[in-house]
């Protein structure tokens, strides 16, 4: 019986290695199969590929041992230090109340998480390679002297410094702080529901809108954010993040090195300064005059280039975008939906209407996220923003050199009202750490690297405290999952 009481003291830290072996091993795997059906690879070839990403994840300095130490910590010290408490409490005479023993754990369980959380940091960064391939990056980049704007650039070092660089972690810390500052929120909110300044007590119907909008607000923030970076500062992107929204975005390049070329200076209107962003030879495959792609003549560029062969008409060429991003995303939601079918005993036909609603609903609020970009583009720079300002106030250059591109990033955001509540949730929390990570700078030197740690640690404390409490307010699956590894 003690043998089965230790085994189910380990059992939280084994399910959090196997989530986390699962979670960093799984996306590789079947990227890398879809990588090999294409290839010519010999058989014995794809099984030493397979094989090392099925074991990259298993060194000590990988997620899934860090996953287990945190939650080790959470889980096997604190019964251990409440076991010692009881021992304590039983072998002398020291009043020790049970509400006094809970209290002792949750803190004593709070630093010990903490601490867990600063060995699995320290764990994760244990990566000579990582470094090694920054610096080589790094290396390259100032000789090639990016035109873009790199992350790796910030806080450029004196002569003669050679830098240790850190940011290994950045996605996972950015990922904890967005969850860490949801549950500190939350909390707030409800405890403080019994006071007379409280939110809900003074205007009701304010406090409602403002939890019904406090997802979408987050998410049309941070696609805001992330889409900004990747017209002007796709270095911060993650590569795949960068291949995915110019898949979905489907835009020709260059008319995204036009926008960028005017934010730099290098394209004003009126002006023959030699860049052209090759808009002229996009003229003549459209059919169009090529001194609709000379800026020097043409003041603005009309949008019917923008258009790429819709025509001139903006409301047509969003309802275009529309209809090819849904059937897109279709191809996408519908295949899982129809897992989702087979999977489902006693399917009727209430839950068969439901599955393909959930698909067209998910492929509306895409469809609909770069509709409303490109429409909003259209709005700024001719159809309304021209006329509410004057060019002498804000004229065709400032349109274009990055106000119609901002309006793109605030507009499309908001195309997540489409979704389900719970949805909306899900799809905010999965794009706020990312748009974090994008603000912050992804490889900085090393001697800052305890800040990040810190952050990442208490994060990381904040929220398995909430789920250790079992209060609720680690919200969504990612709190279902927890609760099912602690529990």
């Amino acid at each position: 019986m003690d043998l089965m009481h230790r085994y189910d003291a380990l059992r939280p830290a084994a399910k959090a290695y196997a989530f986390g072996y699962l979670t960093s091993t799984v996306p590789r795997l079947l990227s890398l199969l879809r990588e090999l059906r294409r290839s010519d690879v010999e058989f014995l070839q794809k099984l030493k590929l397979v094989k090392r990403v099925l074991t990259g994840s298993l060194g000590i300095n990988r997620l899934p041992t860090s996953c287990a130490i945190i939650v080790g910590g959470n889980t096997i010290l604190s019964a251990l230090f409440r076991r010692l408490l009881v021992v304590l409490r039983e072998a002398t005479t020291i009043p020790i109340t049970r509400y006094l023993l809970d209290k002792i754990i949750r803190q004593v369980t709070l630093i010990t998480t903490f601490a867990s959380a600063w060995i699995a940091f320290d764990l994760l960064n244990r990566d000579e390679a990582w470094v090694r391939k920054q610096a080589s990056s790094i290396a390259a980049q100032d000789k090639a002297q990016t035109l873009y704007e790199s992350p790796n650039q910030h806080h450029l070092p004196p002569p003669g410094y050679h830098m240790q660089y850190a940011g290994k972690t950045i996605d996972f810390t950015s990922f904890a702080l967005c969850r860490a500052v949801d549950v500190f929120v939350v909390t707030t909110w409800c405890k403080t529901r019994s006071n007379s300044w409280h939110p809900q007590k003074v205007s009701p119907k304010l406090a409602q809108m403002a939890q019904k909008l406090a997802d979408p607000w987050i998410f049309s923030t941070s696609s805001a954010i992330i889409m900004w970076a990747w017209f002007y500062a796709p270095a911060r992107l993650p590569q795949a993040y960068n291949k995915w929204i110019s898949k979905v975005a489907n835009v020709d390049h260059r008319l995204i090195k036009a926008l960028r070329l005017f934010r730099q200076g290098d394209i004003v209107y009126g002006h023959n300064t030699g860049y052209d962003a090759d808009l002229p030879s996009l003229c003549k495959e459209l059919n169009l005059p090529e001194e609709f792609g000379n800026p020097s003549v043409t003041i603005p560029i009309p949008c019917e280039l923008y258009h790429c062969g819709t025509g001139w008409n903006c409301e047509v060429h969003a309802a275009t975008r529309f209809l090819r991003t849904f059937t897109f995303a279709a191809g996408i939601y519908l295949p899982l939906q129809l897992v989702n079918l087979v999977r489902t005993p006693n399917l009727t036909a209430q839950r068969t209407m439901d599955l393909l609603r959930d698909a067209a609903r998910s492929s509306s609020f895409l469809a609909t996220f770069v509709g409303l970009f490109y429409y909003a583009v259209c709005l700024a720079r001719t159809r309304l923003g021209p006329k509410v300002f004057s060019q002498d106030l804000i004229k065709p250059q400032t349109w274009d050199s990055g106000l119609c591109v901002l309006a793109g990033c605030l507009a499309c955001g908001w195309s997540i009202l489409l979704e389900k509540p719970s949805r909306q949730q899900e799809i905010a929390f999965f794009v706020a750490p990312r748009a974090l990570a994008t603000v912050l700078p992804r490889v900085y030197d090393k001697k800052y690297q305890r800040r990040e740690q810190f952050a990442f640690a208490a994060s990381v404390a904040v929220v398995m405290n909430a789920i250790q409490n079992k209060d609720h307010h680690v919200r969504g699956v990612f709190g279902k999952i927890l609760k099912g590894i602690i529990g």
